[in-house]
């Protein structure tokens, strides 16, 4: 199985705990309550509320500080869980066949670049 932290950044995408960097040091210390919490929600549908709390961090666009959209990074615990929550919920669309053909986005192996090829394709080729 794919370690749950590899994915996740260091200091830069740590939330308001600031824990990232020692969550991933010591993965192994905290795998197996981690492992039960996640668990827990999956298995009663609740997301914990002390996760759903984020830093809210401006960003500004464009070079104008009058423009600019608010970032929030949440905690590290959230990042996991919800990981675990698009992997299942991906694996069980792709097994019972939910996904049609021209559905690109949230597929491993698509993209834009798929979605207008095969647009593309099927103008050129089905015309009515």
């Amino acid at each position: 199985m794919v370690s749950p932290t590899r994915g996740l950044k260091g200091k830069c995408s740590a939330g308001y705990d600031d824990i990232t960097y020692l969550v991933k040091k010591f993965i192994q210390l905290v795998k197996k309550p981690l492992t039960h919490i996640c668990n827990v929600s999956l298995n009663s549908g609740v997301f914990p509320n002390e996760w759903k709390i984020a830093s809210l961090n401006p960003l500004i666009k464009r070079y104008d500080i009058q423009n600019y959209k608010l970032i929030s990074v949440l905690s590290v615990f959230s990042k996991i869980l919800e990981m675990l929550i698009f992997n299942r919920l991906i694996h069980f669309l792709s097994n019972n066949r939910i996904f049609t053909e021209a559905q690109n986005g949230f597929r491993k192996g698509n993209c834009n670049e798929t979605a207008i090829q095969s647009f593309i394709y099927k103008r050129l080729w089905t015309k009515d």
